[in-house]
């Protein structure tokens, strides 16, 4: 039996989009939205990092600003690294398949990374992520 990694989001941008490149010269961006729920008569607020790739990241960069409401789909990752003391710390993010801009008039359309086929090997080092 297959498994199922599917988020979807809408939030409000807590930042402008951050544009970077890998050493490898491929575009990517990093975006913190917030979701809010009600819970009894209280307001509970999450924040969740998104990392989209390629050219979703450069459109993701151009438009998003903060407060920007937005919506998000995409997988949930969990990976570790080391922070400056040599701490070995771990996070989870979305990684994007599609971003759509809401709220805006002037919003461009949806842009969206195909999706991954089953079989398709992603290449990534440590270098590639810069967040």
């Amino acid at each position: 039996m297959r498994g199922i990694n599917k988020v979807i989001l809408i939030g409000n941008a807590t930042r402008d989009a951050e544009l970077r490149h890998t050493k490898s010269d491929k575009p990517v961006a990093g975006l913190r939205i917030a979701t809010n729920r009600r819970v009894g008569t209280e307001e509970e607020t999450q924040y969740h990092t998104v990392v989209c790739w390629d050219g979703l990241a450069e459109t993701v960069s151009r438009y998003v600003r903060k407060g920007d409401p937005v919506y998000v789909e995409g997988r949930l990752q969990y990976r570790t690294f080391q922070d400056e003391e040599g701490k070995e710390r771990g996070v989870a993010e979305i990684v994007a398949s599609d971003v759509q801009f809401l709220g805006r008039k002037a919003a461009p359309e949806a842009v969206t990374t195909p999706p991954a086929r089953a079989g398709d090997e992603i290449e990534l080092s440590v270098d590639d992520i810069p967040f």
